[in-house]
């Protein structure tokens, strides 16, 4: 017989399970607490501020349409390209 420690601990599936439900109460398309969102008490307290740009999306969006044609299974990344850290 082989006795190993389990690889769950009671703890780690609580947090687990927790982590899961906090998922699954979440509206699909805003990812906010659908508790909240559908609550007519909120109705008007929503907007939604003006978009940014992700420097590395722009470039990531790009090639995959550029590769867009190629077999599937081509993983594509972005990378910065200089060694300056980035400004915070």
């Amino acid at each position: 017989m082989t006795v190993r420690e389990p690889e769950w601990l009671e703890d780690d599936l609580a947090w687990a399970l927790a982590w899961k439900h906090e998922q699954d109460c979440k509206c699909p398309g805003c990812k906010l607490p659908l508790d909240e969102t559908t609550d007519p008490a909120n109705n008007g307290l929503y907007e939604v501020p003006l978009p940014v740009r992700c420097f590395a999306c722009t470039p990531l969006a790009k090639a995959h349409a550029d590769y867009a044609e190629s077999d599937p299974g081509l993983l594509l990344h972005a990378e910065r390209v200089d060694d300056d850290p980035p400004v915070i």
